[in-house]
């Protein structure tokens, strides 16, 4: 894992880890997506698709 990414990853489990703890023991977990600007997580709780994304890169300057 490259820097940004493991950044992310750390972001996204500390968002996750504010859900009850019931909602993330059901959290089915699918495949991460990733490419050069983001890093996606998506997951499902009770029939209930979530994609959480974080930004590594905006178009803003």
């Amino acid at each position: 894992m490259y820097k940004l990414e493991k950044k992310a990853v750390r972001k996204l489990k500390k968002e996750f880890k504010k859900l009850s703890q019931e909602d993330q023991d059901k959290a089915a977990f699918y495949i991460d997506k990733q490419d050069d600007n983001t890093y996606m997580w998506d997951f499902e709780i009770d029939d209930k698709r979530y994609r959480w994304t974080y930004v590594y890169k905006t178009g803003i300057s």
